[in-house]
């Protein structure tokens, strides 16, 4: 047991490679870019925690098992039988507010931070992995400034389904599960089954 615990973690999948081939969830190939950028950039802060000794295992792009969904979980990270999804997020500097269920970035109404997305990972996964008596936390939704022009505050924010983390908290979050267990084999290997292909470099040259 004692080897086991100093061997590092794993991850699997790649941060954003789905984005690779289709932009059409964006309004353009830029917004495509960006929010590329925040996933692989979350991604870096979770896989530099699995290549820990005894770190958890990390898996990237992942779909919910949820028949006529088609939104995908970013990330997740295992720890023992303890699931943590993890969406990101690129937004605009700015103060988000939520109130009544409605939430504002500044005073215009911002209908993306309502969607009810990682509430129906949260369900689908929790279900997916029943026999496998695993654990899902709260879902976590981690949000990156688009500029470094003004400031991100997201204090008064309420996200359906998961806790809203700015970056630098969400680095924090993680470090914190720097010396977490090993992640249970058997939660790996029915995640493994629900990762998303990366499209091939012939495909995403086809889609440009």
């Amino acid at each position: 047991m004692s080897r086991v615990s100093h061997l590092p973690g794993r991850s699997y999948g790649r941060a954003g490679g789905s984005l690779g081939g289709s932009a059409s969830w964006a309004a353009n190939a830029d917004v495509a870019a960006v929010g590329r950028g925040g996933e692989v950039r979350t991604g870096q802060v979770l896989d530099a925690v699995a290549h820990r000794p005894g770190g958890p295992t990390v898996l990237h792009d992942l779909r919910i098992p949820i028949s006529g969904i088609n939104a995908n979980i970013d990330h997740a990270l295992v720890s023992g039988r303890t699931v943590y999804l993890i969406d990101t997020k690129v937004w605009r500097p700015a103060f988000y507010w939520t109130l009544g269920g409605q939430t504002r970035r500044g005073l215009e109404r911002f209908r993306p931070a309502e969607k009810k997305t990682m509430q129906l990972a949260y369900n689908g996964i929790a279900a997916y992995l029943k026999n496998q008596r695993a654990v899902v936390a709260t879902p976590v939704v981690v949000i990156w400034p688009s500029s470094r022009r003004g400031t991100l505050r997201t204090w008064a924010l309420s996200i359906p389904g998961a806790r809203p983390m700015i970056g630098p908290r969400f680095e924090r979050w993680v470090a914190a599960r720097a010396r977490s267990r090993p992640a249970d084999p058997a939660v790996v290997h029915a995640l493994h089954q629900l990762l998303i292909p990366v499209p091939s470099r012939h495909a995403r040259r086809r889609a440009a």
